[in-house]
């Protein structure tokens, strides 16, 4: 299994983004307050965070993509510092600044 070429040192903290999963289901009653009620207790949730990359690194994001688009992948969590296991939940898109790059990641984190 592969590893995201990026460690959370290289992750700002400008634009990141997490929500847990989503694990309930809700339905609505003719009468009286929806019924909830857990669905799994497994689920996935997404992060989305913003890198600041050389030219260099930009390339090594991009190859990593193309080579694990599909895949899961093992990724240092930027909140607990935990390897997990994720995959790509959105193509990363990335905006040239003068020399560097600045890189939109969204990520899908494997229960």
């Amino acid at each position: 299994m592969a590893d995201f070429p990026f460690g959370t040192s290289k992750i700002l903290r400008d634009g990141y983004s997490e929500s847990p999963p989503e694990r309930t289901i809700r339905t609505n009653m003719d009468v009286g307050p929806a019924k909830v009620r857990r669905r799994t207790f497994a689920a996935t949730y997404n992060i989305a965070f913003k890198l600041f990359l050389t030219t260099a690194e930009w390339t090594t994001l991009y190859d990593f993509y193309l080579a694990n688009d599909a895949t899961v992948f093992n990724f240092i969590h930027p909140r607990t510092g935990q390897t997990v296991k994720a995959r790509f939940a959105d193509i990363p898109a990335g905006s040239l600044h003068e020399t560097m790059w600045d890189a939109d990641v969204k990520l899908e984190i494997m229960p």
